[in-house]
């Protein structure tokens, strides 16, 4: 398992650096990377220039300082001239055969520490040159970069412009159409629901409305008959007289027509009537309401 996640990062990672290298290939920042590279190496060599001038230069005054040795030697050789030993003229001879030879190698060294100073401007001059290179290929190439983005974000400005025009006269109008007709859609469904439940509502309240009419015509049956059978008690209940004949009994009224009725009978008929109509009402009101 690590083994392959190390090998995925390693895909990873090339994958990125070769994506790296295409894109500056595209955009032309190789060039830029390549002056780069030349400003390293330019300063390497000014570096290994400057070394070899060091050098030269020390080399330069070691011969000075060697001749004007063996320069002091003969001049006190010659201070003394006239008490020369013969081993004074062999090392007068020898100081003079060496200090020519000093005398070119002073000339080499400092021929030689020149051509390292020269080497060292040169160097110098050529890094300067490549980094004016390299600071003009980067000014090119953000300028070309920055007309880039600038005409990016033209385009990307283009783009939504256009596509908030087309959203204006495309797409909201069909988004209101299609809202509208759902919001019709949504009233008639509720008009129809509505409709249907005060039909059926209507048909409930009519059945319990019938329901209770035919309720107080039993209710008012009841009572005349009972206050028949209450005169029938107190007459049989008075002095002896000859039986009256059978009084008929009254058939009951139909509903919806109520015959001549005594003032108790009339009360009683208008409070049962104002109960159940009041009752049948806040049934009707409370199952509208909760259910």
């Amino acid at each position: 398992m690590r083994e392959r996640g190390d090998g995925f990062t390693r895909q990873v990672a090339r994958t990125f650096a070769q994506l790296g290298s295409e894109l500056n290939r595209v955009t032309g920042y190789e060039e830029i990377e390549a002056l780069k590279r030349r400003v390293v190496e330019q300063e390497a060599k000014i570096h290994t220039a400057r070394e070899t001038a060091r050098q030269a230069k020390e080399a330069y005054d070691r011969a000075v300082l060697e001749r004007a040795r063996s320069q002091r030697e003969v001049n006190d050789l010659l201070q003394r001239k006239s008490q020369w030993t013969d081993a004074d003229v062999g090392r007068f001879t020898t100081l003079v055969r060496e200090d020519h030879a000093r005398e070119q190698d002073e000339a080499r060294a400092k021929a030689a520490a020149a051509a390292a100073e020269d080497a060292v401007e040169r160097e110098f001059s050529e890094l300067m040159r490549v980094i004016l290179n390299r600071y003009h290929e980067e000014q090119a190439w953000s300028d070309k970069i920055r007309s880039a983005s600038t005409y990016g974000s033209l385009a990307a400005l283009a783009l939504n412009m256009a596509v908030f025009v087309l959203a204006i006269v495309l797409v909201e109008p069909w988004k209101r159409r299609r809202l509208a007709q759902t919001f019709e859609r949504k009233v008639e469904e509720m008009s129809a629901a509505t409709a249907d439940a005060f039909e059926r509502k209507t048909a409930e309240l009519k059945h319990r409305l019938e329901e209770q009419g035919k309720l107080l015509a039993l209710v008012l049956e009841t009572v005349h008959l009972s206050t028949q059978v209450s005169n029938s008690e107190l007459a049989s209940l008075g002095p002896t007289q000859e039986p009256a004949p059978p009084t008929p009994l009254p058939q009951p009224a139909p509903i919806g027509r109520i015959s001549a009725l005594t003032q108790p009978e009339e009360q009683l008929l208008i409070a049962v009537s104002a109960s159940a109509a009041a009752a049948a009402l806040v049934g009707w009101l409370a199952r509208s309401w909760f259910g």
